[in-house]
């Protein structure tokens, strides 16, 4: 089945440079990020990167979200499908707009296992890493070792408490 993938990327001239063992890495944590409000849809939109976007810092809303994928969409779908998640990894998205250097930091860095410095993530699912990223990040709004990690910790809270607040009214 991987083999296959591997091959019918390449036939339909959506081969990007990776081996078949570093691909599938890419693939598991994609497909994670995909389970996150599964929606029935090819590729992550807005519903399956909100949560984490904003609880990380990246985004402040879900407008921001929505910019950012918006970035690296390559095809104007509204959604990342597997091979503009390769592309972003790979640093071959078309879309080479100012602005979309946080969602291609996220992306190239949570697949090589240096979203953190302080953890080794790579034995843990992408949901429980972005639980702990986002416990880390929360924290720096109280235990920020100087006034940018508390300023920046504290922005991120009130942005993942507007979040939370959206989504107890749905």
């Amino acid at each position: 089945m991987k083999y296959e993938m591997k091959r019918w990327q390449e036939q339909r001239g959506k081969f990007v440079e990776f081996d078949i063992k570093t691909m599938n890495k890419y693939k598991v944590y994609y497909d994670e990020m995909c389970q996150i409000n599964p929606d029935g849809k090819e590729g992550m939109g807005v519903e399956q990167l909100k949560e984490p976007f904003i609880s990380l810092g990246l985004a402040n809303s879900k407008d921001d979200v929505n910019s950012l994928i918006d970035s690296v969409d390559d095809d104007g779908s509204g959604r990342i499908e597997f091979d503009e998640f390769l592309r972003i990894i790979h640093n071959k998205s078309k879309k080479k707009e100012k602005g979309n250097e946080k969602i291609t930091s996220f992306f190239k860095n949570l697949a090589n296992n240096s979203v953190s410095k302080e953890y080794d993530l790579n034995t843990f699912s992408f949901k429980t890493s972005m639980n702990i990223l986002r416990r880390d990040n929360l924290l720096k709004a109280f235990l920020g070792r100087n006034d940018d990690e508390k300023i920046e910790g504290t922005k991120m809270l009130k942005s993942y408490s507007s979040h939370l607040d959206e989504m107890k009214n749905i």
